[in-house]
């Protein structure tokens, strides 16, 4: 009888929870074919030659406040690359079903078909650019820890209850969370929000929302005050982007904001199709016709930049004309007159080009500002489809959206 019953369970927990068991697995595909590469070589051979101690005050002193994600890096790629592999996959699982619970809460199967995708969408081979336990441990896994310190606060917005075992590893995740500075400043800023709207609103305020809200500002503090952050920017922005030094405030805010959009176009199948999905979904939600006319206008705009940025990027790609094939005059032809058609409209030309981002224009031009309009208007008009989507009762994507905009909006 227990039997019986324990085999429906089975079961209907694989029906509700298919697509996660379908990414778990692909996981598992993918974390078979990793091995030790960048700087996940060095991290292996760090312990070999100095105490954990020695190294993590060198880091403090010499390059970063990322202390303990340093500590569990080096540990990690030291004693076996088999435990970081698997630690690495349920974390990736977790993060999706985490993020697809959060917004899903009627366990519709198509959202948690959509969440599923809209990751697997990340080019998941960038993880490995600083190495595979470099990259997850400083980025992955800051997300997932940030996203598990958030379960009490979602819990507390629900109307439900959060058991102690739940706030403890919450907790242990928001001190990993906050080691990095952009998940930091995302528990933070969302934390800060959440409490002053309590206060607007005369609610009870969450003593766990004021404990994440003082932990979250004393490690952005260490972050701040640490002397190897200070050292590192220096060496990095000599080696990397010699002439950051001479940005003001304006040159800043337009790095933070023309390459986000840029590296969006570049990708324009994942962008365009989230964009049209996301205009789609306003338009069966809203009544107002003038609206309906914006949005309509939005999915035109999207077309067209898409559209001439295609024909910007082959026309900007030469050298395939002397490869092969690329000798042949009908190509030779096709190319030219691509090229032509893209230029003949030098404002639209100018202002696609800026979104491949090679340095601040020498003045502020017509299409500059264009630029800086176009990526104004994406960023916004998403925030109100987001909106509108899921409503006031389901903020968190939008939270999610901008907390991601305004890190990317940070790091320039």
């Amino acid at each position: 009888m227990n039997i019986g019953k324990d085999k429906s369970k089975l079961t209907q927990f694989i029906k509700d929870n298919l697509t996660i068991i379908g990414f778990f697995i692909l996981m598992l595909a993918l974390h078979k074919i990793m091995t030790f590469i960048g700087d996940d070589i060095g991290y292996a051979n760090v312990l070999s030659n100095q105490s954990l101690t020695d190294f993590i005050s060198f880091r403090y002193h010499e390059w970063s406040s990322r202390l303990i994600i340093d500590c569990i890096t080096v540990i990690l790629a030291k004693e076996n690359y088999i435990v970081w592999k698997i630690l690495d996959i349920i974390l990736y699982t977790l993060g999706v079903y985490l993020v697809i619970k959060f917004i899903n809460k009627d366990n519709n199967k198509y959202v948690a078909l959509i969440g599923v995708s809209l990751f697997l969408m990340y080019p998941f081979f960038d993880m490995a650019g600083a190495g595979w336990i470099a990259t997850t441990l400083n980025y992955l896994w800051c997300f997932v820890f940030a996203m598990i310190s958030f379960i009490p606060l979602i819990n507390e917005i629900n109307g439900k209850k959060t058991n102690i075992f739940i706030y403890i590893i919450s907790i242990l995740s928001l001190f990993y969370a906050v080691n990095q500075e952009q998940s930091c400043l995302l528990i933070l800023g969302i934390n800060t929000l959440y409490l002053i709207y309590c206060i607007v609103k005369k609610q009870d305020i969450s003593r766990f929302n004021v404990l994440i809200v003082i932990v979250s500002a004393l490690a952005l503090t260490m972050i701040l005050t640490t002397p190897g952050n200070a050292k590192r920017v220096i060496v990095e922005t000599a080696r990397y982007y010699p002439e950051y030094v001479n940005f003001g405030i304006i040159e800043k805010l337009y790095l933070g904001t023309i390459p986000t959009i840029g590296i969006l176009l570049k990708d324009k199948v994942l962008f365009t199709v989230f964009y049209i999905i996301l205009t789609a979904s306003a338009l069966l939600k809203t009544k107002n016709k003038y609206l309906k006319y914006i949005l309509y206008f939005n999915i035109i705009l999207i077309l067209f930049l898409v559209f001439f940025k295609t024909l910007i990027d082959i026309s900007s790609i030469p050298e395939y004309l002397n490869i092969g094939l690329m000798h042949n005059p009908t190509v030779v032809s096709a190319f030219s007159a691509v090229d032509s058609i893209s230029k003949c409209i030098p404002l639209i030309y100018d202002t696609l080009s800026l979104f491949a981002y090679k340095g601040l224009p020498n003045a502020v031009t017509g299409s500059a500002v264009l630029a800086v309009l176009i990526s104004i208007y994406l960023i916004l008009s998403s925030c109100w489809m987001i909106f509108k989507t899921f409503g006031k009762e389901q903020m968190l994507p939008l939270i999610l959206f901008i907390a991601g905009f305004m890190s990317r909006l940070a790091a320039g």
